[in-house]
């Protein structure tokens, strides 16, 4: 997602522009997001643009339970200063304390959303995603599905809880 910001970086500090995103998909380096909706304003700064977007977004995540692939709405909320390498009113090189700490608008005023984008969504998302709330989840023994039938499994009994299992079938003290 690129936009040409070079009238953007010709007016005055403090000007804003606004834009709506709209991205029906938006393939972002391995990653693909679906329904990529919301806004984007840029304030121009001293340096550079700083652009604030807000929205939402729809990422295809593994549930962490039972491993099918589920959608999930995620919120995009962020803010990054974008810096060109030169000022398009004077041409003179725009210095940085580092390259790392900054977003950069290239050579030819074009401000890449996309490493911002994909950042603030992946790392928006949960961190165990569910396809559900109430997924059962895998069983540990037989690996079924438990969301589509129960498994005929045992289930594992650990000897040193032994001595509690009258408690659970009423035989207190027995």
């Amino acid at each position: 997602m690129r936009l040409n910001v070079i009238s953007e970086l010709r007016q005055a500090i403090g000007a804003t522009t606004r834009y709506d995103l709209d991205e029906p998909r938006l393939h972002l380096d391995q990653d693909e997001f679906a329904s990529v909706r919301g806004s984007l304003t840029l304030l121009r700064t001293d340096r550079g643009l700083l652009a604030t977007v807000t929205g939402q977004a729809e990422v295809s995540v593994s549930c962490s339970r039972c491993l099918i692939n589920a959608k999930n709405q995620v919120k995009i909320a962020f803010e990054e200063e974008y810096v060109p390498f030169t000022d398009p009113r004077t041409e003179a090189r725009v210095q940085v304390e580092t390259s790392e700490d900054f977003l950069r608008i290239d050579e030819e005023y074009r401000l890449d959303l996309s490493e911002g984008l994909r950042q603030y969504i992946l790392t928006s998302g949960p961190s165990k995603p569910l396809c559900r709330t109430d997924c059962a989840g895998l069983c540990p023994e037989c690996g079924a599905d438990l969301n589509v039938k129960s498994c005929d499994c045992a289930k594992p009994t650990d000897s040193r809880w032994a001595a509690l299992s009258s408690f659970e079938s009423g035989n207190e003290g027995s």
